[in-house]
């Protein structure tokens, strides 16, 4: 008799393996268990095993984890139902998904080996049908009791076994590194989308979707190797359907009739049980999200944690995330419960249903025992590929959502590229000129010696906030020549930091021009106003010429926020960041051979030459600026430039602050924005530092509170709480004279 195999059925994720031999378990199911529970091993029967081996599916290891450094939208106890695409959108995700790497500059090699798998899986196919008529002369020679011809049926099968392993061996094999080889394509696409024009920045700030992260690394694993799974279950179902039907019809007739009717039947029922399992799988992903993500911040903002003694307040808020995601698994595993009720009854009959069909054939004579044996052989090879969504629902679901999940991720990162993810109806116009400076003319057409490079216009800017629409500031009009330091000040939420982003390309939300004025890599003198040329960009910020954001560290002009971003390496490529970032980049991932072109090749902007008409530092360079900005120490304490930290945890806010300076002076940039850039040093090298962008000749636009800061600017900007009601300005710009700067000090 035909024994009932097993494998293991767990949440989320089945990855499917074509099989219907002897070398391999049930009908290889692959389970990945869930990161946060597990439940146990239940009975799952597919009697595709011609020899009636019994054996046990091993289970993969559970999903990566990872580190999630943008934090997902507010968290909210989502009880509530997502509403799904429909068939139709579904399959327009997958194919707009899928599809890309299928035609892309590795299409020949992913096709080569997919032609392979295809082509091993029709072999592995053809080994399934030999043996089941292999099967069929063993038990006829067991239930005959003849001893010569069941030694030679038990030959036959040893090198069936020994010639049809390598097969399946090498199937599995190439299955599983085109799966890989597609994830890593995928991967550097979505990236690649993902760090461009800054739809990051727009994902995070806007809250467009939840865990980006994680769509990337968990839900493109699960999709390549998933969906390429379900298309070899597919096809080996389609030739399983044609080879076996035939022997199965040709055994007995009404029994194909039964197979159809208990096939449908079985489809409509668990289809019907395990509507609500789409759903339930989206909301996991992301609760798990959410709750992983609450740990990365304790572990991130240990300290500050720790100062406030917010232990408490953190385990309430773990405790509730981790809460929302048991009692979203705890409905799982209820609907998923009363689905395996049918599914473990719908495949134990097929034990029985097949030999109770041809029995009185066998005690009338008609047919010998091992026919027996071949008819539930081929009734199981059918049943299975008939009954694709009776047993692999909950991986059909669990696809389902991961489908939803990449679609949706998807669409937002073709729209970013077409326009802004939230398109203003009117918007602020960046035009970027590539020359190093606007000069104003004489009536005669000469240059007043006295003019000062301009660097900056900014004209009847009204900047509002991207969601509320609310008025920042009103009407802003000012001008920056070369040397003309300005001070942003004003009370705290009227706008300061929100007229940076807008100078930085990162808010467009408003009205009004914003002209940079740029250096052209190799221009040794400024020509005149009548050689500039202006290019003008819209809410995308982007310079078609360029290919990228230039107004933004580039070589004329350079961000500093109030906390810098430590990137992850070393101290040399914190120095060098983000300057020369694809020089490093190259040098330490360059390894011979073996690695993916797609993952090993550094897209290089086509403004390199823009970015890097400032050499790129020697180590003697690095080692003084260090000194420069007073953190020569940090070579000492860390052993070197190339050693490999923590660097937001180990340096001080403090350090990280002359760090980024450090950078500044290294950039050399003609215009530098800083953001209270010095607001966690002392006043002695807050000087220092000011000082040391004076005598590198960088012009500055400062925003802070300190009466100190004074003393380092030309001008000041106050910016005063706009009134919703009043269409007044409510900005004023007054210069800075010594003998107005002790009255500015005593205020």
């Amino acid at each position: 008799m035909i024994v009932a195999q097993m494998a293991l059925c767990s949440y989320p994720y089945l990855r499917l393996h074509s099989t219907t031999s002897p070398f391999e378990p049930s009908n290889g199911h692959h389970i990945h268990h869930h990161p946060l529970f597990s439940k146990p091993k239940c009975l799952e029967t597919r009697n595709s095993n011609p020899l009636n081996i019994k054996c046990f599916a091993s289970t993969s290891q559970s999903k990566s984890q990872s580190q999630l450094p943008p934090p997902p939208p507010p968290f909210k106890d989502e009880g509530e139902e997502r509403k799904f695409s429909d068939l139709n959108m579904l399959f327009r995700r997958f194919w707009k998904v899928a599809a890309p790497y299928w035609f892309s500059d590795d299409k020949v090699q992913a096709r080569l080996q997919l032609a392979g798998v295809f082509a091993l899986t029709l072999a592995t196919t053809g080994i399934s049908v030999g043996f089941n008529f292999l099967g069929r002369d063993f038990f006829n020679a067991l239930a005959n009791k003849d001893e010569e011809q069941f030694t030679k049926q038990l030959l036959y099968y040893l090198c069936g076994f020994a010639g049809g392993i390598p097969f399946f061996v090498l199937r599995d094999y190439a299955r599983e590194t085109l799966s890989l080889r597609w994830r890593c394509w995928m991967t550097s696409y979505f990236m690649q989308r993902y760090l461009t024009d800054r739809t990051f920045y727009k994902i995070q700030s806007q809250s467009i979707i939840d865990n980006p992260d994680q769509r990337i690394v968990d839900d493109l694993s699960s999709f390549t190797s998933t969906a390429l799974s379900f298309s070899l279950t597919l096809f080996n179902a389609a030739v399983d359907l044609i080879s076996f039907s035939n022997i199965l019809y040709t055994i007995y007739p009404p029994l194909f009739v039964v197979l159809l009717l208990y096939s449908i039947g079985g489809t409509v029922i668990s289809i019907f049980l395990g509507k609500g399992l789409v759903t339930l799988n989206f909301l996991q992903e992301k609760k798990e999200a959410d709750f992983r993500y609450g740990l990365v911040r304790v572990r991130e903002n240990a300290e500050s944690i720790a100062f406030y003694g917010g232990e408490d307040n953190e385990l309430q808020l773990l405790l509730q995330r981790f809460t929302s995601a048991f009692e979203n698994l705890t409905q799982l595993l209820i609907s998923s419960r009363n689905l395996e009720f049918f599914t473990n009854g719908y495949r134990y009959l097929i034990q029985i249903v097949p030999a109770a069909v041809v029995a009185p054939m066998y005690f009338s004579g008609k047919i010998e025992f091992g026919v027996i044996n071949q008819s539930v052989s081929a009734f199981s090879h059918i049943l299975g590929d008939v009954s694709l969504v009776v047993y692999q629902f909950q991986a059909i679901s669990a696809f389902s959502a991961i489908i939803d999940r990449l679609g949706e991720f998807d669409d937002i990162l073709d729209s970013s590229r077409s326009k802004s993810l939230s398109d203003p109806m009117e918007y602020i116009n960046l035009t970027y000129s590539h020359v190093r400076g606007s000069q104003v003319l004489d009536s005669n057409g000469s240059t007043p010696p006295t003019t000062s490079p301009r660097l900056l216009d900014v004209e009847n800017l009204t900047l509002k906030t991207p969601k509320s629409n609310s008025t920042l500031v009103r009407d802003l009009t000012f001008a920056i020549d070369e040397k003309d330091n300005l001070l942003v000040v004003g009370p705290s939420g009227s706008g300061k930091t929100s007229l940076l982003r807008a100078l930085a390309g990162l808010w467009s939300t408003g009205k009004g021009k914003i002209t940079f004025y740029v250096e052209k890599a190799g221009d040794a003198q400024s020509p005149t106003s009548s050689e500039m040329a202006p290019l003008e960009q819209n809410s995308a910020n982007v310079n078609e010429e360029l290919g990228r954001p230039i107004n933004s560290n580039s070589k004329s002009v350079f961000f500093l926020p109030q906390r810098p971003y430590m990137v992850l390496g070393s101290l040399r490529q914190q120095l060098l960041y983000p300057t020369w970032t694809e020089e490093v980049v190259v040098s330490d991932t360059a390894k011979p051979g073996g690695s993916l072109p797609f993952l090993t090749q550094v897209p290089k902007s086509k403004n390199v030459s823009e970015k890097h008409h400032v050499p790129v530092p020697t180590t003697d360079d690095l080692t003084q600026v260090l000194e420069d900005v007073r953190i020569g120490y940090i070579l000492s304490r860390f052993k070197g430039l190339d050693t490999v930290y923590e660097w937001s945890s180990v340096l001080s806010l403090g350090e990280q602050q002359r760090l980024a300076f450090a950078r500044l002076l290294l950039s050399k940039p003609k215009l530098a924005l800083l953001d209270e850039s010095t607001s966690a040093l002392d006043e002695v090298n807050e000087a220092h530092l000011y000082e040391k962008m004076k005598a590198a000749g960088i012009t500055y636009i400062s925003i802070g509170h300190r009466r100190t800061l004074y003393a380092y600017h030309n001008r000041v900007l106050d910016i005063s709480s706009a009134d919703a009601d009043s269409r007044q300005r409510n900005w004023n710009i007054k210069s800075i004279e010594d003998d107005t700067l002790h009255n500015f000090l005593k205020l």
